[in-house]
């Protein structure tokens, strides 16, 4: 299993999973740069001349935080979360290697002011970004649905340690640890299609504190609430 963006939090979870029969090789950005289509198809040729050659490329770089960088800088966004996932799923689709597409839960239509919005999102859902990072993630999306060996993961991912001084108390998510979504990646590797990943909605304050201390804010009109629906997953971990 290839993994790029190698620094991130999610890539650094995946690789402590590492075993002898699934080895888990993280690249950094200088090792494979996404934007240079040259490099990535050069990069995974190399891999698919070894023995053990790569079975999964999960694709984990993103221009992602802070989140209102794809806001400034669009065609930076545009570049690594649309271009840069096409380089790499099409090198993929040529070598028969599972294209595993790691996507947020900020491509569905979300609700400003609505903490306690209880409705479910499916994967089948309509979809509607709030802002410039779901757009280009749902960019990548399309590039994913292409190929036919490819999975995508709508991931409410939270960063734990939380990178802020302040969680917000009315705002609803389901978010998940980095740490879970990595077991889960390795328990559904296998599955083509959308799958929502996420945990139990309760507000962005009452995860956080789970891990650690947090101050309270309000933050309902700068980040909107959604609530995923995650029996698809369920079903398919509890197998």
């Amino acid at each position: 299993m290839i993994l790029v963006s190698g620094n991130g939090s999610l890539a650094k979870e995946l690789v402590k999973l590492s075993t002898k029969s699934l080895s888990i090789v993280s690249l950094s950005k200088k090792e494979m740069d996404i934007t240079d289509e040259f490099k990535v198809s050069e990069v995974i040729k190399k891999y698919m001349m070894m023995p053990n050659y790569p079975k999964y490329f999960v694709h984990t770089a993103a221009l992602t935080k802070p989140m209102d960088v794809n806001d400034r800088n669009p065609i930076m966004s545009v570049d690594t979360n649309i271009v840069g996932t096409a380089n790499v799923a099409r090198v993929c689709d040529k070598y028969g290697i599972k294209f595993i597409y790691i996507s947020t839960d900020f491509v569905y239509k979300s609700y400003q002011n609505s903490s306690f919005y209880k409705t479910e999102v499916k994967e089948d859902d309509r979809v509607k970004p709030s802002n410039k990072y779901g757009w280009s993630k749902l960019g990548g999306e399309c590039v994913a649905q292409l190929i036919s060996n490819a999975l995508i993961l709508r991931c409410a991912l939270c960063d734990i340690p939380f990178r802020h001084a302040v969680a917000f108390d009315d705002v609803w998510r389901s978010s998940i640890t980095h740490k879970d979504v990595a077991g889960i990646i390795l328990k559904v590797k296998d599955e083509v299609g959308t799958i929502n990943v996420g945990g139990q909605y309760k507000s962005v304050y009452d995860f956080v504190s789970k891990h650690q201390n947090v101050k309270r804010a309000s933050g309902s009109h700068i980040t909107p609430s959604l609530n995923l629906n995650i029996d698809k997953l369920m079903d398919l971990i509890d197998e």
